[in-house]
């Protein structure tokens, strides 16, 4: 979701700049260094004699590599994972998703967990790119809001567990644009021009020119989609970038207006308070980042711990306060900012949410026409 320059380096404890869900609970025996006081438990070993058995690291040594977007992570995320495992993370980071997916379908990337959004997943799948989750190795899948549980993106978290949501929209200079930014036109206002960007993802990016011609953003649609690249043409005359990389340029006030994610713009508004965001009138998408396993993850077993620790409650919160995204984890609410959890552009009410679909799957016939049609859009 969020996006900027792709960072590889071992985690040195600050930030990169972006239904039944348990068949049976196994709780895990407490080690006797302490982790008990910090509610972090040893996940039991892989079992090869069972059918379909537990995960296991193949390659048996404490790490895991981790390759998620940058700018999308608490500074004490992964060195809180560290000290209470003793497991050593590498951290790398990936601009979009179609980058990530690149590096993981090549095959040999060695990471063991990635975050692609949840429309990305079921490609993942299809692809035979990730493993099945052993969930009785995650028992605070437990603290997943129903409706996370139940996506239809992956049903039962079989394949993944979230990692955070939010939305698209209009992040702008209060200074500049004032409070006339209330949906796309403002492209137009004499102030944006040149001074715009929309994101360099192809089902984002061609969503303004489906919503702004009164098109679904999930249309199969051939017409709509050849629509769209005409709008998105004329749109690209008015625009100063087409880019991932949103906070910096809206920080330094290179740019005025940008399409971007609701949690980066919220980062963006720590630096420049002169920033504002708005879900523009002809909607926008709502979209949520999944953890997985690649299929040839040689760390599996730390990959399970790394999860089951990020979906701890305090872990979580920590999270969304810093990244501002909204959290899929029910038990973290009571540790989170309660001015993000009454800011209706992070967590939108029901009304809102009408208008914010998923970004939907669409096959690979269909995903491969988006996919041309936003190259038209960036060489035209």
């Amino acid at each position: 979701m969020p996006g900027s320059v792709r960072v590889a380096r071992l985690w040195d404890g600050k930030r990169s700049s972006r239904r039944t869900m348990l068949r049976s609970m196994a709780f895990f025996a407490i080690a006797a260094n302490g982790l008990a006081a910090c509610g972090i438990s040893e996940a039991p070993q892989g079992d090869p004699d069972r059918p379909g058995g537990r995960a296991v690291n193949r390659v048996d040594e404490p790490r895991l590599n981790f390759y998620n977007w940058t700018d999308y992570i608490a500074p004490d995320t992964i060195s809180s994972f560290q000290a209470a495992t003793g497991i050593k993370v590498t951290y790398d980071n990936f601009s979009s998703n179609d980058e990530m997916e690149a590096k993981i379908a090549s095959g040999g990337a060695g990471y063991d967990l990635v975050v692609p959004s949840d429309n990305f997943l079921r490609r993942f799948v299809r692809g035979g790119l990730v493993q099945e989750l052993d969930r009785d190795l995650i028992p605070n899948l437990a603290n997943l809001e129903r409706r996370f549980a139940e996506a239809d993106y992956d049903p039962g978290n079989r394949h993944s567990v979230p990692w955070a949501w939010g939305t698209t929209g209009l992040a702008y200079s209060k200074t500049v644009l004032g409070g006339r930014v209330t949906g796309f036109s403002a492209f137009d206002l004499a102030e944006a021009l040149g001074r715009s960007m929309v994101l360099d993802e192809a089902r984002e990016g061609m969503s303004i020119g489906l919503l702004a011609l009164g098109h679904d953003p999930n249309t199969t649609d051939a017409k709509h989609i050849d629509d769209a690249v005409k709008y998105m043409l004329s749109l690209k005359k008015k625009l100063g970038q087409i880019s991932s990389d949103v906070i910096q340029p809206l920080t330094s006030g290179q740019m005025v207006l940008a399409q971007t994610y609701s949690g980066d713009v919220f980062q963006a508004r720590k630096a420049n308070p002169n920033i504002a965001f708005t879900i523009p009138k002809e909607g926008g998408l709502f979209g949520v980042d999944l953890l997985c396993i690649p299929k040839d993850a040689p760390h599996a077993l730390n990959a399970h711990r790394f999860i089951d620790h990020i979906l701890r409650a305090d872990v979580g919160a920590a999270l969304t306060n810093a990244v501002g995204y909204g959290s899929p984890n029910a038990a973290a609410k009571p540790f989170i900012d309660k001015r993000l959890l009454d800011d209706p552009l992070v967590y939108p009410p029901a009304d809102v949410l009408a208008r914010l679909p998923f970004t939907k799957d669409l096959g690979p016939e269909v995903e491969a026409r988006y996919a041309d049609a936003w190259t038209k859009v960036k060489t035209g």
